[in-house]
């Protein structure tokens, strides 16, 4: 405060600027309220606007602003393109460091969004060996991304640790490295790689562990692009293990998560309207309300889809597929689950794809319904 108090009497600077984004930041994560930190963003944002004006240098601001506040505001696309700019302000400034952590934070980002894999995979792969030669902690970071991504699209001819100087050769010699080292946001980010992706390949226990390990930390509540995403998935783990008759504690956490969602909706509906819709259904369906549940799946692929996160779209998709086949409304699970594929497919996840295609055996299920659809078309 004493340091903002400073800026607004004698004027803007760098360090002004990162001054109102931090004090922001930390409102947000001490309050826990989104809305207290969104006047001193806006605030800030004032600032870098006026500063561009000018002679006033802007890379650092600029970074924190769009990396951990605005996200929180505004589509994930928006903080992409911020970050695109940040790189290359940084590469002309000679401030590699921040460069290369504008272009890791973004590939995360686009990863988030539902980038299509093929592509994000590339982009990090060209781009993976300069940052370790640069800066070798958003490699550490990047190649944790990376090999999540390798294990969706099921490419296992790439080893992004390589790029590691073979001190480092796989996940578990970094999370040794990085405990031995006290680099506990690296050890928190392992646990959530392993979370992510343990959700999206249907290991529902396991993503519960891995949750469970993430969120001993500290740092786990801190805002950032990943909270978003941990608290919308493990909802989803914690009512399905529920459902799986797991114990109440796990209907407990899922509503936890419902309403921590909940709260963030107001401040961007782009962002959380349909991963809150999707917890709603969830909701329903541990509670055995058909209908709410039914409509509130159909609505979240709606929204998902509306907003572009094909992803997204398949993950509502399977959710529902889930929950029919449960109450055993068999062939609209079916095709749910024919939809889910399409769209994994669509994002480039292969692996996933392909592990549904087999879990759900859905090549008879394509042949079932297109019979029924044929069968149909001639009884008309």
């Amino acid at each position: 405060l004493l340091e903002d108090r400073y800026s607004l009497q004698n004027g803007v600077c760098e360090e002004s600027i990162s001054a109102f984004i931090l004090f922001a930041y930390f409102q947000m994560f001490l309050t826990q309220s989104l809305e207290s930190g969104r006047q001193w963003r806006n605030i800030a944002k004032d600032m870098l606007e006026e500063a561009a004006k000018g002679t006033v240098t802007t890379s650092a601001p600029r970074f924190l602003l769009f990396a951990f506040v605005n996200i929180w505001y505004v589509p994930l696309q928006e903080s992409i393109n911020h970050l695109q700019v940040t790189e290359d302000m940084s590469l002309k400034l000679g401030d590699t460091d921040r460069a290369y952590m504008a272009q890791s934070m973004k590939f995360r980002f686009l990863f988030f969004r539902g980038e299509k894999l093929s592509i994000l995979s590339h982009d990090i792969e060209t781009n993976l060996q300069s940052m370790a030669r640069f800066s070798i902690c958003c490699a550490k970071y990047c190649v944790l991304d990376k090999e999540m991504i390798d294990s969706l699209t099921g490419d296992k001819s790439s080893n992004p640790y390589g790029v590691l100087d073979g001190i480092i050769r796989n996940k578990q010699s970094l999370l040794a490295d990085a405990q031995s080292k006290m680099h506990f946001q690296i050890v928190e980010a392992v646990h959530l790689q392993n979370f992510f992706l343990s959700f999206w390949m249907g290991d529902y226990e396991e993503a519960a562990k891995a949750s469970d390990r993430a969120m001993s930390f500290p740092t786990s509540k801190m805002p950032k692009v990943q909270l978003i995403y941990h608290i919308f998935y493990r909802g989803i783990v914690m009512f399905h293990l529920y459902r799986e008759g797991k114990g109440e504690k796990y209907l407990e956490e899922g509503n936890k998560m419902q309403d921590q969602v909940q709260t963030w909706v107001k401040n961007s509906i782009p962002i959380f309207e349909n991963k809150l819709v999707l917890l709603e259904a969830e909701h329903y369906a541990s509670m055995g309300n058909v209908v709410a549940a039914k409509e509130s799946y159909e609505l979240s692929v709606e929204l998902a889809r509306d907003n572009g996160y094909v992803h997204e779209q398949g993950l509502a998709y399977e959710c529902m597929g889930k929950y029919l086949m449960s109450i055993v409304e068999i062939s609209e699970s079916e095709r749910c689950f024919l939809y889910a594929h399409k769209c994994y497919t669509q994002w480039g996840a292969m692996a996933k794809a392909s592990k549904l295609w087999k879990d759900w055996n859905l090549g008879l299920s394509k042949g079932r319904i297109e019979h029924s659809t044929i069968k149909h078309q001639r009884d008309e």
